[in-house]
């Protein structure tokens, strides 16, 4: 698990960088298509890696002991409680819910 999450973190960066190479090229006054096609070549290899990559490690977690052991069925009240504590702690920001909802089932799930 360890290689895989050294690859993820090792694809996201790549990922990163090509969007910020991307943004700087869209940002000069007489931008040049043909850089600007490759860029944007470039940027979705790297997103293809770093969504596998992702999805890896995921499949990885899932199949991890915390999982196995703590089914979110069980305990979806109290997920749902903790996802919506973290939601409004945060200022309610859009685009968080995954993210609340799958550290939500950690905490209960590492309190069982």
């Amino acid at each position: 698990m360890d290689r895989l999450r050294q690859l993820y973190t090792e694809t996201f960066a790549e990922y990163s960088e090509k969007a910020r190479s991307l943004q700087s090229l869209t940002a000069e006054p007489n931008p040049d298509k043909a850089a600007i096609d490759l860029a944007l070549l470039e940027l979705e290899k790297a997103r293809l890696a770093y969504n596998t990559c992702r999805d890896a490690l995921a499949a990885e977690l899932l199949r991890s002991s915390i999982f196995v052991a703590c089914s979110p069925r069980v305990h979806s009240d109290r997920v749902r409680t903790i996802a919506g504590l973290r939601w409004e702690v945060a200022g309610r920001p859009e685009g968080t819910a995954e993210e609340d909802w799958r550290r939500a089932e950690e905490i209960v799930c590492s309190a069982a």
